[in-house]
């Protein structure tokens, strides 16, 4: 017969080795939600090499969380390997910044529809407030904060459709913001502040509850980041 000690030494070993996978899994699922999220935001742009051990510790997490997130990433097309070996961040085919065009119109515009029905005013008002956060990074040319607020702007506004379904696919599909060819991949000053312009006469039409003027507002928005990525 064990010991109450034998016993209670086997549980605690038991619970430190259920701990342990579920200590990895969280490691490599914060290694994946942080760095899809920097490459949405152009903060990692493409064409990058992802080093394993720079984000290791970034991050705070072990090379085998980041190895397991790049290996998901991979299977998303967000990152492909090298010719040698790593990971680097994936470059937008002319196609494939068309789909993402046609993609983010169809969805985005269905949720404006449902939000001129649905929005509350607090959600009226986040969205105004990430157009103050952008200009603000932009006027201080924090760009990467400019991105992340760009990208803010449009998942809120899937938010405000009041459709749940709508935003987890939104969320899920990693959906990015329109990539500049490496060759130009330097965002000239005039087209961070004609996304503000956009983003301002989008929020004007939701405030207004006009679903056509702000379909029409949403279509032009995406229609020249499209030609802007294509140039």
């Amino acid at each position: 017969m064990q010991s109450s000690l034998s016993l209670t030494n086997n549980r605690a070993s038991s619970s430190r080795e259920e701990q342990a996978p579920n200590a990895e899994r969280t490691q490599a699922e914060l290694a994946y939600q942080e760095l899809s999220h920097r490459i949405l935001i152009l903060e990692i742009a493409p064409n990058d090499r992802i080093v394993e051990q720079f984000w290791a510790k970034k991050l705070q997490v072990n090379r085998s969380a980041v190895r397991e997130s790049l290996t998901r990433l991979l299977g998303e097309g967000l990152v492909y390997q090298g010719e040698r070996g790593g990971f680097f961040v994936s470059e937008m085919t002319d196609a494939e910044i068309h789909e993402i065009r046609e993609v983010r119109e169809i969805l985005e515009t269905a949720a404006f529809t449902l939000a001129c029905e649905r929005a509350a005013a607090k959600q009226v008002k986040e969205i105004e407030e990430t157009c103050n956060d952008f200009a603000s990074f932009v006027k201080k040319g924090y760009f990467t904060g400019a991105h992340e607020a760009d990208l803010r702007f449009h998942h809120l506004l899937i938010a405000a459709s009041g459709n749940a379904r709508l935003a987890q696919l939104y969320q899920k599909a990693h959906i990015p913001l329109f990539q500049r060819k490496a060759a130009q991949a330097r965002i000239p000053i005039e087209d961070f502040v004609q996304t503000e312009k956009e983003h301002r006469l989008i929020l004007e039409a939701l405030r207004k509850r006009d679903k056509k003027l702000g379909v029409q507002y949403l279509k032009s928005h995406f229609n020249r980041g499209e030609r802007e990525s294509l140039a």
